[in-house]
């Protein structure tokens, strides 16, 4: 009788061990894929996580910088309010004199001076302005709006409007300049003492 035969005769002998063998192949097969399955989506996470870390730490290290911008910049404006944009009783009186001064130096005289002040709604500081009108030659208002640009009183060119006139029969040119500047309060009283209107919104 030959082997194959006698294999076939004896089926029933191997058959159970052999099922048994062919289910736990299937089974590590299973185990394998789930396993090598399981361990690239690890990975996967595991990549995910530190591209989240650093993406946190990248932000954590931009947001101290902000931080840090942010005091110098509080820091500073509170310098800016203390030592240049003082109160209205401490710095109007002086600014107007500086007005004065800037104008007269250039060899200039202002005439029909008007002043208003407002409150400034999105720095919550006070803005002053002093309008005046002047009269001379472009080298002397050249160098008035110079001054007063230079001026340690932090004095801002609001506006220059040229006058009408014959410039033919004249050398010299007439301007209606306004100059402004901040204050971190205001003092009604001097406003009223120095005849100062208030309007709504700044100018």
């Amino acid at each position: 009788m030959s082997r194959a035969k006698t294999w076939l005769r004896l089926w029933y002998l191997w058959t159970p061990p052999g099922l048994v063998v062919l289910a736990n192949a299937v089974w590590l097969g299973g185990v394998r894929a789930a396993t090598l399955g399981r361990g690239s989506l690890l990975a996967r996470q595991v990549t995910e996580a530190r591209a989240e870390v650093a993406r946190l730490e990248d932000q954590k290290h931009r947001l101290e910088h902000s931080t840090e911008a942010l005091n110098v910049l509080q820091a500073s404006l509170g310098e800016l309010r203390g030592n240049q944009l003082g109160s209205m009783h401490d710095r109007l009186i002086p600014f107007l004199r500086d007005v004065i001064r800037c104008t007269e130096e250039a060899g200039l005289h202002a005439e029909r001076v008007g002043y208003r002040a407002s409150h400034d709604e999105k720095t919550g500081l006070v803005y002053f302005t002093a309008s005046y009108s002047l009269k001379g030659r472009y080298e002397q208002i050249r160098r008035c709006v110079y001054l007063l640009e230079m001026s340690k009183e932090f004095a801002l060119i609001d506006t220059i409007g040229l006058q009408g006139q014959d410039v033919a029969a004249s050398l010299e040119v007439g301007v209606q300049l306004v100059v402004g500047t901040y204050f971190s309060d205001m003092d009604e009283a001097l406003m009223r003492q120095l005849g100062i209107s208030e309007v709504s919104g700044a100018e």
